[in-house]
Protein backbone atom coordinates (compact mmCIF):
# COMPACT_ATOMS: atom_id res chain seq x y z
CA UNK A 1 0.00 0.00 0.00
CA UNK A 2 2.62 2.61 0.59
CA UNK A 3 4.28 1.87 -2.50
CA UNK A 4 1.50 2.46 -4.20
CA UNK A 5 0.95 5.76 -2.53
CA UNK A 6 4.68 6.61 -3.12
CA UNK A 7 4.43 6.01 -7.20
CA UNK A 8 1.17 7.70 -7.53
CA UNK A 9 1.96 10.32 -5.28
CA UNK A 10 1.86 12.86 -8.38
CA UNK A 11 -1.47 12.00 -9.21
CA UNK A 12 -3.28 11.75 -5.68
CA UNK A 13 -2.02 15.19 -5.44
CA UNK A 14 -3.07 16.36 -8.96
CA UNK A 15 -6.73 14.51 -8.11
CA UNK A 16 -6.91 15.95 -4.43
CA UNK A 17 -6.36 19.75 -6.07
CA UNK A 18 -8.93 19.08 -8.61
CA UNK A 19 -11.70 17.82 -5.80
CA UNK A 20 -10.32 21.13 -3.71
CA UNK A 21 -10.66 23.01 -6.83
CA UNK A 22 -14.42 21.44 -7.86
CA UNK A 23 -15.38 21.73 -4.50
CA UNK A 24 -14.89 25.74 -4.56
CA UNK A 25 -16.48 26.64 -7.47
CA UNK A 26 -19.75 24.80 -6.54
CA UNK A 27 -19.96 26.80 -3.43
CA UNK A 28 -19.10 29.85 -5.18
CA UNK A 29 -22.39 29.29 -7.65
CA UNK A 30 -24.28 28.03 -5.10
CA UNK A 31 -23.51 31.11 -2.93
CA UNK A 32 -23.58 33.74 -5.98
CA UNK A 33 -27.16 31.67 -6.90
CA UNK A 34 -28.63 33.19 -3.62
CA UNK A 35 -27.31 36.27 -3.51
CA UNK A 36 -28.72 36.72 -7.29
CA UNK A 37 -32.11 35.51 -5.76
CA UNK A 38 -31.77 37.89 -2.48
CA UNK A 39 -30.97 40.63 -5.30
CA UNK A 40 -34.11 40.06 -6.98
CA UNK A 41 -36.18 39.71 -4.15
CA UNK A 42 -35.07 43.18 -3.20
CA UNK A 43 -35.58 44.31 -6.72
CA UNK A 44 -39.03 42.98 -7.56
CA UNK A 45 -40.36 44.28 -3.72
CA UNK A 46 -39.08 47.81 -4.34
CA UNK A 47 -40.79 47.55 -8.12
CA UNK A 48 -44.35 46.39 -6.38
CA UNK A 49 -43.72 49.17 -3.57
CA UNK A 50 -43.14 51.51 -6.08
CA UNK A 51 -46.23 50.76 -8.27
CA UNK A 52 -48.54 50.85 -5.70
CA UNK A 53 -47.20 53.44 -3.09
CA UNK A 54 -47.17 56.98 -3.83
CA UNK A 55 -44.08 58.79 -3.60
CA UNK A 56 -43.13 59.33 0.57
CA UNK A 57 -42.37 63.32 -0.53
CA UNK A 58 -45.00 64.27 -2.64
CA UNK A 59 -47.52 61.92 -1.65
CA UNK A 60 -48.04 61.27 -5.51
CA UNK A 61 -48.44 58.51 -7.63
CA UNK A 62 -46.59 59.12 -10.97
CA UNK A 63 -48.21 57.47 -13.47
CA UNK A 64 -45.40 56.95 -16.26
CA UNK A 65 -43.19 55.93 -13.20
CA UNK A 66 -46.00 53.44 -12.85
CA UNK A 67 -46.06 52.30 -16.42
CA UNK A 68 -42.13 51.50 -16.50
CA UNK A 69 -43.10 49.34 -12.77
CA UNK A 70 -45.56 47.09 -14.93
CA UNK A 71 -43.22 47.12 -17.97
CA UNK A 72 -40.06 46.23 -15.57
CA UNK A 73 -42.10 43.20 -13.54
CA UNK A 74 -41.80 41.27 -16.99
CA UNK A 75 -38.20 40.60 -16.65
CA UNK A 76 -39.11 38.70 -12.84
CA UNK A 77 -40.22 35.20 -14.62
CA UNK A 78 -40.04 33.74 -10.89
CA UNK A 79 -42.58 36.13 -10.00
CA UNK A 80 -45.02 35.49 -12.85
CA UNK A 81 -47.47 33.65 -10.64
CA UNK A 82 -47.91 36.24 -8.05
CA UNK A 83 -47.48 39.20 -11.11
CA UNK A 84 -50.14 38.04 -12.10
CA UNK A 85 -52.38 38.45 -9.57
CA UNK A 86 -51.25 41.72 -8.59
CA UNK A 87 -51.81 43.55 -11.58
CA UNK A 88 -55.20 41.78 -12.17
CA UNK A 89 -56.16 43.25 -8.99
CA UNK A 90 -55.01 46.69 -9.85
CA UNK A 91 -56.54 46.39 -13.39
CA UNK A 92 -60.09 45.52 -11.65
CA UNK A 93 -59.61 48.34 -9.05
CA UNK A 94 -58.90 50.85 -11.54
CA UNK A 95 -60.93 50.30 -14.07
CA UNK A 96 -64.19 50.57 -11.92
CA UNK A 97 -62.60 54.33 -10.06
CA UNK A 98 -64.42 56.92 -11.66
CA UNK A 99 -61.41 58.83 -10.83
CA UNK A 100 -58.94 57.07 -12.58
CA UNK A 101 -57.82 58.91 -15.65
CA UNK A 102 -55.27 57.16 -17.08
CA UNK A 103 -56.09 54.17 -19.60
CA UNK A 104 -52.56 53.65 -20.77
CA UNK A 105 -51.49 52.61 -17.65
CA UNK A 106 -54.22 49.83 -17.71
CA UNK A 107 -52.81 49.07 -21.10
CA UNK A 108 -49.76 48.67 -20.21
CA UNK A 109 -51.04 46.21 -17.52
CA UNK A 110 -52.52 44.08 -20.04
CA UNK A 111 -49.96 44.03 -21.99
CA UNK A 112 -47.91 42.69 -19.20
CA UNK A 113 -50.57 39.93 -18.93
CA UNK A 114 -50.31 38.76 -22.04
CA UNK A 115 -46.77 38.95 -22.22
CA UNK A 116 -46.41 36.75 -18.66
CA UNK A 117 -48.91 34.32 -19.82
CA UNK A 118 -52.28 35.32 -17.87
CA UNK A 119 -55.75 36.03 -19.75
CA UNK A 120 -56.31 38.73 -21.04
CA UNK A 121 -60.32 39.45 -19.25
CA UNK A 122 -60.33 39.14 -15.86
CA UNK A 123 -63.53 37.61 -16.20
CA UNK A 124 -62.47 34.43 -18.67
CA UNK A 125 -61.19 31.24 -16.47
CA UNK A 126 -57.89 29.94 -17.41
CA UNK A 127 -58.36 26.48 -19.22
CA UNK A 128 -55.93 24.11 -20.70
CA UNK A 129 -56.42 21.92 -23.78
CA UNK A 130 -57.08 18.08 -22.77
CA UNK A 131 -55.18 15.94 -25.05
CA UNK A 132 -57.03 14.16 -27.54
CA UNK A 133 -57.91 10.64 -27.09
CA UNK A 134 -55.92 8.71 -30.91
Amino acid sequence: MAAWLAQNIAALSALGAAIAFVWSAIQFILVRGREQRAQEFEAYHRLIKELVQPDPASQVAWIDRQVAVVFELRHFKRYYEVTGRILNNLRNKFSVDPEFQWPYLINEIELTLQHIGEQPNPSSKRTREKPRAA
